[in-house]
């Protein structure tokens, strides 16, 4: 039997200077589908929405999340460090 190794989990944050945050998290359900799930909020208030986008292949996923990535950067959104994204993304991805 041929094992296979697991693909990486892939997490992005960002934070714009009005305390706006968004943040991306690519991971595998437990039926092995691959799942792009996007939240964002205001560091102001403990409200926020998410949305969750099944995706066909790892790689479709990473195309998705390069998307967003583009996108938050024409919005003025910066990647936050790694520190501080360690610090909130147990507060985010719960």
């Amino acid at each position: 039997m041929i094992e296979s190794t697991p693909l990486p989990q892939q997490v992005l944050l960002w934070q714009r200077f009005d305390g706006r945050y968004y943040g991306c998290h690519l991971q595998q359900n437990l039926f092995g589908e691959w799942i792009l799930i996007r939240r964002w909020g205001t560091s102001h208030s403990r409200r926020g929405r998410s949305i969750e986008t099944r995706c066909q292949s790892y790689e479709e996923g990473l195309e998705q999340l390069a998307a967003v990535a583009q996108r938050r950067k024409q919005r003025g959104y910066q990647v936050m460090e790694e520190g501080k994204s360690k610090a909130i993304i147990g507060h985010l991805y719960r």
